[in-house]
């Protein structure tokens, strides 16, 4: 009687664990179009949920409702990512960090927007080569201002 108790509510708690997550996978990739290895994958409350292999690769299990996601890794800066609930697959171009010596941190943020700027070219550049699956990005980022306005 103890093992079919057991056994039920066990079953119970693996069914509805898997209702509640989806499975996410993806490449990082820089600026230069190369793997980005080692990023970290952390939640919108910064906890670590993954990270991708040598080749920039990554799968991670999420609960349905994580829509942020924060790429990060060493020489890069973060990526935050809002990723609608349709999007399984996820391409994620990184920035490479930079030192801005003798500016104004207004004319950095202005130097990092334009480089931002063109991420729907290299994500179309990455789609021609061969490195991404689908032509145009499912996750949505935003530039986000080292210096408040």
């Amino acid at each position: 009687m103890r093992f079919k108790t057991t056994f039920f509510i066990s079953f119970f708690f693996c069914i509805s664990s898997g209702f509640g997550q989806r499975t996410l996978t993806g490449k990082t990739i820089d600026q230069f179009l190369e793997s980005a290895s080692g990023i970290t994958i952390f939640d919108k409350d910064t906890i670590k949920i993954g990270q991708s292999d040598l080749n920039g690769y990554f799968q991670i299990k999420v609960p349905k409702q994580t829509d942020k996601l924060i790429f990060a890794g060493v020489g890069y800066e973060w990526a935050i990512s809002i990723v609608p609930p349709e999007c399984e697959n996820l391409e994620i171009i990184l920035f490479l960090a930079s030192t801005y010596d003798f500016m104004s941190p207004r004319k950095v943020d202005r130097l990092r927007k334009k480089e931002f700027e063109k991420l729907a070219k290299l994500h179309s550049q990455a789609y021609k080569k061969g490195i991404f699956e689908i032509e145009k990005p499912c996750v949505i980022r935003k530039f986000e201002p080292h210096w408040p306005k």
